[in-house]
């Protein structure tokens, strides 16, 4: 007579896939338990395949590719997070924010949106988390406060984030006015105080990056009621993911989405058009304005555009191509386990800043010192050529957050950011060198986006020549112009690292990684010889990053002879030849009539893909200020400025920016 247990196991595995089509794949368990043959043929670790065929239904798989290579696709590695990814949703799904595990909860649904390719997005959205994270920020974002201040710790950095990622248009317009003022109020501690709550992932004064185990001189904080400051990082965790264990990722930041989430509420407002503007430039001109100004065109040019840019529902992707939706938030991902210690370098260099993002026009607000408010007046920034912000002096007196905590507390309002920007790469071919680090140290108080004093900028046949004077000599740095339909300018032929290779293909094996960190453990304990620089800590750490680090487009990875055992990974990336990417622009013209005309120039710091950008006024009673922040999600820069000088103020104001760019 048949019996069950003589099923193929093809058709028990339809089977199973039918029983969990529309159910959780909880659905299994009373087939598993129907007998022991049925228990062993679909048990995780038996048949671990069905599991990763669950997985490839459920949720998006491209990213772990991309990002981790193909160790993440294997069939025991989906089935492992096929359970965690089903068990932060049943998380979700209880509505209980009050949960001892939320935190592990909040790290899955993070991983799980920046991974997003559109199914895992549809899962979270039906699992309740726009709601759940709502209301943790709402009951939960003040626990354990310091001083009525909200900590900066992983669970409340990573609720920020959940909430900016699960913002869109649709819930914006669902929040009720009192719910969108309520958000701000709890938020705004993160926005206005990076005193209190890190930027950037290391303080803008260093530019060459990690830092070498024995500086000459300790970095250089000033103590104030609100901590260190600039604040030094060393917020890191683990992650277990796709049966990687303990994979070291920074904390996100909280300032960045809690900027994002702040922009994107105060955007349901439409910005107010005063009744004397005239109608248009020409309107203007025709009535003998011809200072600078804002018309009511200007305005409505404002109102056009979501500088925060909330998220949208997706829609299906090519996700097993580069345009699959998540590609975008590569570099950050990069960013979390690339920068997770001051003091190390990473064994493989990845992608934190995507050549060309910034090239283009860009768009946005930022916060400014006001002395009255003066309401989309263009001289509503000359205030910042006050040296000494009396609201912000006195709040730093007390370490306790005053009643009623607003904008109006450090007296800001926003002002307006336009900006035409070039990109430039100096190319590893002889003779060309990148421009050196311009001092940046808190005793100059001048910040001059990592360029030389004095350093100018000419354009000229698709380059850019650099000059400053060093003693009694002029320095000059040739960069090329990046055109993102024009060639490669990557010649394999004449890029040195690649003459030094003998190839374009840079190949990390984890043996050798661990042979390096064995020798860097004997040179840590050698004393170091007269003359000679220290370097920056491997240590044994980096072999789990090799083991665990693909790359995004420009990674491959080699599984020949790796089994699911102690096999050797090897990780392979293209060399593309940058050693370099610097900025140049300016206001466009019709731009500058309504806001004045400014001058840019800046460079990416390669370490974490921060953006210094100066910014130097036609006028110069405006102030010449410094821009620092990140591309977020690829379309997005959200960071902090502040003046260039600022003598006799060791803890100097600085403002949240967040600019787009915009679509021509």
């Amino acid at each position: 007579m048949p019996s069950l247990s003589t099923l193929p196991l093809e058709i028990l595995e339809h089977i199973a896939a039918l029983v969990t089509q529309d159910a959780s794949i909880a659905a299994l368990l009373p087939l598993q338990l129907t007998c022991r043959h049925f228990y062993n043929a679909l048990g995780i670790h038996s048949n671990a395949h069905l599991f990763a065929d669950l997985f490839a239904d459920r949720f998006d798989v491209s990213a772990a590719t991309r990002r981790l290579g193909p160790l993440a696709v294997k069939s025991s590695a989906l089935a492992f997070q096929l359970v965690e990814y089903c068990n932060a949703v049943r998380a979700i799904r209880t509505g209980d924010v009050h949960a001892p595990g939320i935190l592990d909860t909040f790290w899955t649904a993070f991983v799980m949106l920046i991974e997003d390719d559109s199914k895992n997005r549809r899962t979270l959205n039906d699992a309740g988390l726009p709601d759940f994270v709502d209301r943790f920020v709402r009951e939960r974002l003040y626990e354990n406060h310091i001083c009525n201040w909200p900590v900066e710790n992983a669970v409340n950095s990573l609720a920020l984030w959940l909430l900016w990622l699960t913002t869109s248009q649709e819930r914006l317009q669902a929040e009720s006015p009192e719910q969108r003022a309520q958000l701000i109020r709890l938020i705004l501690p993160y926005v206005l105080m990076p005193v209190r709550y890190s930027a950037t992932f290391a303080p803008y004064v260093h530019f060459s990056l990690p830092l070498p185990r024995h500086p000459p001189q300790a970095p250089h904080t000033v103590p104030t009621l609100h901590g260190a400051y600039p604040r030094y990082r060393f917020d890191t965790s683990t992650l277990d993911l796709y049966g990687i264990p303990s994979i070291p990722v920074a904390v996100p930041l909280a300032s960045v989405p809690a900027k994002l989430v702040y922009i994107s509420r105060l955007e349901m407002h439409a910005i107010s058009i005063p009744p004397h503007l005239p109608l248009t430039r020409q309107h203007a001109i025709q009535l003998g304005r011809t200072a600078v100004g804002p018309t009511h065109e200007d305005v409505h040019e404002l109102n056009a555009l979501k500088i925060s840019k909330p998220g949208d529902p997706t829609v299906p992707s090519d996700t097993m191509t580069s345009e699959a939706l998540s590609t975008k938030w590569d570099n950050d991902w990069n960013r979390l386990t690339d920068c997770t210690s001051l003091f190390r370098a990473v064994s493989l260099k990845r992608s934190h800043y995507t050549p060309g993002t910034l090239a283009g026009l860009w768009q946005g607000r930022m916060l400014v010192r006001h002395l009255p408010p003066l309401p989309l007046s263009p001289l509503a920034d000359i205030c910042t050529k006050v040296p000494h912000n009396a609201a912000h002096a006195l709040l730093l007196q007390t370490p306790e957050m005053p009643p009623g905590f607003s904008e109006d507390t450090l007296q800001v309002m926003f002002d307006y950011v336009f900006m035409r920007l070039r990109e430039y790469h100096c190319m590893d071919v002889a003779p060309h060198t990148p421009v050196p680090a311009g001092n940046a140290s808190p005793s100059d108080r001048k910040y001059n986006a990592w360029f030389p004093a004095a350093s100018t900028y000419h354009e000229h046949d698709d380059h850019l020549t650099v000059s400053y004077v060093d003693g009694a000599k002029t320095e000059t740095h040739v960069y090329r112009a990046y055109r993102p339909d024009g060639p490669s300018m990557h010649d394999e032929g004449e890029c040195r690292g690649c003459q030094y290779r003998g190839t374009s293909e840079i190949v990390l094996r984890s043996d050798d990684a661990r042979y390096l960190g064995q020798l860097d453990e004997m040179i840590r304990d050698t004393p170091l010889l007269d003359g000679e620089e220290d370097i920056a800590d491997d240590d044994d750490d980096d072999d789990d990053a090799v083991m665990m680090d693909g790359d995004a487009d420009m990674v491959d990875v080699d599984m020949a002879g790796v089994d699911d055992g102690d096999g050797e990974l090897v990780v392979k990336r293209r060399c593309d030849g940058i050693m370099d990417i610097v900025f140049v622009g300016e206001t466009d013209t019709r731009h500058g009539q309504a806001w004045h005309p400014y001058r840019f120039y800046g460079r990416v710091r390669e370490w974490d893909g921060l953006i210094a950008l100066a910014r130097i006024p036609d006028n110069p009673e405006l102030g010449a200020r410094v821009f620092m922040g990140y591309v977020v999600g690829g379309t997005t820069l959200v960071g902090n400025w502040r003046i260039m000088e600022h003598p006799n103020e060791p803890v100097t104001f600085e403002g949240a920016w967040v600019m787009s760019k915009r679509a021509e």
